[in-house]
C-alpha cells in the first residue's frame, strides 16, 4: 500500500497519512481513520463533506462556495491561510494537494 505522508513543516516527523484508498489516518502505521478524500472532496470520519481542494491547491471549508482556509503549494508545503500565513505541514509523496488539504481541513474542523 502506497501512502502519502504529512510531515511537520521543518523535519521528517510524520503527523498523518493519506493511504492509497483515499483514507486519512492520524497515525503513520496504525489504522486510525479520521476522514477520507474522494474526487477532491474531503469528508470527516462520519462521512460528512467538510471541504474541498481546488485545482490551484486552495483548500476550502465548503464543497461549493469559495471559502478558502489554506493552501498547498507546488512544493508540497501546507499553509493555514491563503496568503501563506502559517506553515503547518509538508507532504512526502504523491497527491500533495489532497493530502495537505485533508490534513488542513481536519485540523480546522477539530479546533
Amino acid at each position: 500500500m502506497v501512502s502519502t505522508i504529512v510531515n511537520f513543516p521543518y523535519n521528517y516527523s510524520g503527523v498523518a497519512r493519506l493511504d492509497s484508498c483515499g483514507i486519512v489516518h492520524n497515525h503513520l502505521y496504525h489504522e486510525c481513520p479520521v476522514g477520507k478524500v474522494c474526487s477532491n472532496i474531503i469528508y470527516n470520519k462520519n462521512n460528512f463533506p467538510i471541504g474541498r481542494v481546488d485545482e490551484n491547491g486552495i483548500v476550502h471549508n465548503h464543497i461549493t462556495k469559495n471559502s478558502p482556509i489554506g493552501k498547498v503549494d507546488e512544493n508540497g508545503y501546507v499553509y493555514s491561510g491563503v496568503s501563506k500565513q502559517s506553515l503547518v505541514g509538508r507532504i512526502d509523496g504523491d497527491n500533495a494537494s489532497l493530502a495537505g488539504g485533508a490534513y488542513l481541513l481536519l485540523l480546522h474542523n477539530n479546533k
